[in-house]
């Protein structure tokens, strides 16, 4: 997205969500664009990520093995973290 289409793509919807609610600030409106723009940036950041994990896995069997590893890994501490009481060694 060139920065063109970009300003014009924020103030289209800042006047969107002026227009349809003439109670929100500009602020307001700001913080919802900028977090829009945010959550595109981070599921494109994502899919690269994700790309680039097939691809390691896909290169050879140390790679599958490496891109295992990682998201094992991954597992494991979103399992610590929602439980604060969680052994690995239970």
């Amino acid at each position: 997205m060139s920065d063109q289409s970009l300003r014009e793509y924020i103030k289209k919807r800042i006047t969107t969500e002026m227009s349809n609610n003439p109670d929100v600030t500009k602020e307001g409106v700001m913080d919802s664009v900028l977090n829009h723009i945010q959550n595109v940036l981070k599921k494109s950041r994502d899919k690269k990520f994700d790309a680039a994990m097939e691809k390691l896995a896909k290169s050879g069997p140390d790679g599958k093995k490496a891109a295992d590893h990682y998201y094992k890994s991954v597992d494991l501490i979103d399992k610590a973290a929602a439980n604060k009481n969680y052994n690995k060694y239970d």
